[in-house]
């Protein structure tokens, strides 16, 4: 089959642009990679490919008016979507202490399985689908109160330690065991979380300590337990899994989302401590990761009434192929999944009464009962 010249391209791009979905058009205005394409062709383009173009656009309803508001567009579409570019990569560099590649040792991950994971919660939702893709190229520890599923048992070099997170001086002496029996774990993966139902005045004090407890507290022993060998080493990741909730407070899930802004917090404190306080600190690197609604076993049972409620309920595979991909790459960051959903990051950042009308524009979430 013969290859479609440019202005062939360019006009099934148009038209195909036009029967697109209204999300995928935006993506396409957000792209500059397309929003500049489409303005050379309009007004650089060879004038035969351009007179072309500009009269499939016309036999499609637009006035020569339209045209030129278009164009007009286009310019303003670009410029915004150039700066966000720009942006994107400031902020990447910034995560990573602004180093264009790793510092420290390399990362060994492969056959040989020399690299040793430490996932907690692996034997659910995104830790059980990490475990099973980490278990590939390295060893893999997991610490949770839940029994090993049968799978996961299979698979060869993954070690289970029934840990309660809750419980400090078990996690320590846990610990303790992993580094005689395997070593020092370069990647420490902070996943295992739990949710409670209820208002602040209905939760109960017993299981308000034992979110906390689970959700962020273990995070600081953990990190406490494994960071010096990482050091050591010159090598090591801890990805901290968060929330959207670390974003916006919900009724009814005051307590998950507070530990959630803590990990955020926890994450970019520790960030802060390695390239400050520590010789090699900026060899170690840190990751925070923002989900929102996903099959997991927080929402289990709760799926139907959730999408009824209009909530899209997303693979757990989504988050786990994104935080194995960030490690393997061995760089920083800071994930959101779905990615269109880094624009609620910023609502902290808005005015007060324009955060209201937002969470009113979600009352129906609300006055959900979990």
């Amino acid at each position: 089959m013969a290859t479609p010249g440019p202005i062939k391209r360019v006009e099934q791009a148009v038209t195909g642009l036009i029967k697109l979905p209204l999300g995928v058009v935006k993506y396409a205005a957000a792209e500059p990679l397309f929003t500049g394409s489409l303005l050379f062709a309009l007004t650089r383009a060879p004038e035969k490919y351009r007179l072309k173009l500009l009269s499939l656009l016309q036999e499609r309803g637009l006035s020569a008016a339209r045209i030129a508001t278009l164009v007009k567009s286009l310019k303003y579409l670009l410029a915004i979507g150039v700066a966000r570019r720009a942006n994107q990569a400031l902020n990447n560099l910034a995560l990573n202490y602004w180093h264009l590649r790793k510092p420290g040792a390399p990362f060994q991950f492969g056959a040989r399985k020399e690299e040793i994971v430490l996932i907690t919660g692996g034997c659910s939702g995104f830790g059980y689908e990490m475990v099973k893709s980490f278990s590939k190229f390295a060893r893999v520890v997991i610490f949770d109160v839940l029994p090993m599923p049968a799978e996961l048992e299979k698979l060869p070099g993954v070690h289970y330690y029934k840990v309660d997170l809750t419980d400090f001086p078990a996690i320590e002496s846990a610990a303790e065991q992993v580094r005689r029996e395997h070593g020092d774990p370069s990647v420490l993966i902070n996943n295992a979380g739990i949710a409670t139902k209820g208002t602040i005045l209905e939760a109960e004090a017993k299981s308000t300590e034992a979110i906390f407890k689970v959700n962020i507290a273990s995070h600081f022993i953990l990190i406490k337990e494994f960071l010096p060998g990482m050091l050591r080493a010159n090598k090591g990741h801890i990805v901290t899994i968060a929330s959207m909730a670390s974003f916006v407070a919900a009724s009814g899930l005051v307590d998950y989302c507070c530990t959630k802004v803590a990990a955020l917090y926890l994450n970019d404190g520790l960030r802060a401590e390695l390239q400050y306080r520590y010789p090699n600190g900026t060899s170690i690197q840190t990751t925070s990761v923002h989900p929102s609604w996903h099959r997991t076993g927080i929402v289990s049972g709760l799926e139907e009434k959730l999408e009824a409620h209009g909530l899209r309920l997303d693979p757990a595979t989504n988050v786990s192929n994104a935080v194995v991909d960030q490690v393997l790459a061995a760089r920083s960051g800071r994930i959101f999944m779905p990615r269109g959903e880094v624009g609620k990051s910023r609502v902290r950042t808005w005015p007060l009464w324009l955060q209201d009308a937002a969470t009113y524009s979600q009352r129906a979430m609300s006055r959900f009962e979990f």
